[in-house]
């Protein structure tokens, strides 16, 4: 292993992966990374293997016990072709026509499993199948038409998106499914409204760390709520600039880091 010393903005490169890992942010138990890496190169958590049943050692070794068994079947594939060839000379020199004949079918059909195995080898050894992660949002917002347009847009930039209707239905979700990764907040909605359903998830512990977004079109002073962990972590106005809503997001912490 090796090990490396960096400051809060210095980036380790991975020249040979187009790769880069930059220290963004320290806190008293957590280090928070950012990896830029282009789209082929896959970036697990190793606790999320480990669910699905990986190992970094598994994981790592495939590709080179599976290049391995690649090289040593066609080693033997060629060799069985050299054997041949030399049969062949020695029956050639003998006469033996009808025994030429079945040692060119057997070569044959050498040459084409050569062929079939570069044609997979050249394509790469197969990798073991990794769990892909999504951030889980609650969408809370009751005009149906702008909660499902809202979803939709999310789902596409690659979030596993949940709604609710109003606040009571957002509180029976998180109590029955868990604490999401975010939960976005209309303020005006029926039966329980965002400010009181933000306090009450603030004033449950199984909850702590939830990121909740504010989404109003009103004046946010009116809802009485705090800025931060106790309350509102950030605000959106309405009509949402969606770019800068996925930017938010995409600093948000998944519920495993927090």
């Amino acid at each position: 292993m090796l090990v490396l010393s960096r400051r809060l903005n210095q980036k380790i490169i991975f020249p040979g992966i187009q790769t880069s890992v930059q220290i963004v942010a320290v806190k008293p138990s957590v280090v928070r990374l950012g990896i830029d890496a282009p789209e082929q190169v896959a970036v697990y958590r190793e606790e999320v293997l480990q669910k699905e049943g990986f190992s970094l050692e598994n994981v790592r070794s495939a590709p080179l016990a599976q290049s391995a068994e690649s090289a040593h079947l066609l080693n033997n594939l060629l060799n069985v072709n050299t054997v041949g060839l030399a049969l062949l000379r020695r029956q050639l020199a003998l006469g033996q026509a009808s025994e030429i004949q079945e040692t060119l079918d057997k070569m044959e059909a050498n040459l084409r499993s050569i062929q079939q195995r570069a044609e997979r080898f050249e394509a790469g050894p197969p990798l073991p199948a990794c769990p892909v992660v999504k951030r889980r949002a609650l969408v809370v917002e009751d005009d149906r038409n702008e909660c499902e347009l809202l979803a939709g847009f999310l789902r596409l930039a690659g979030l596993d998106v949940h709604t609710a209707g109003d606040g009571a239905a957002a509180l029976d979700y998180l109590n029955s499914e868990g604490k999401p990764d975010f939960v976005l907040m209309d303020m005006i909605l029926p039966r329980c409204d965002g400010p009181t359903t933000v306090r009450a998830i603030r004033g449950n512990p199984a909850y702590a760390g939830l990121r909740i977004f504010g989404v109003t079109g009103a004046p946010i002073e009116q809802f009485d709520l705090d800025e931060g962990p106790s309350g509102i972590d950030y605000w959106f106005r309405k009509p949402l600039n969606l770019e800068a809503l996925l930017r938010e997001l995409e600093r948000t912490p998944t519920r495993e880091e927090v």
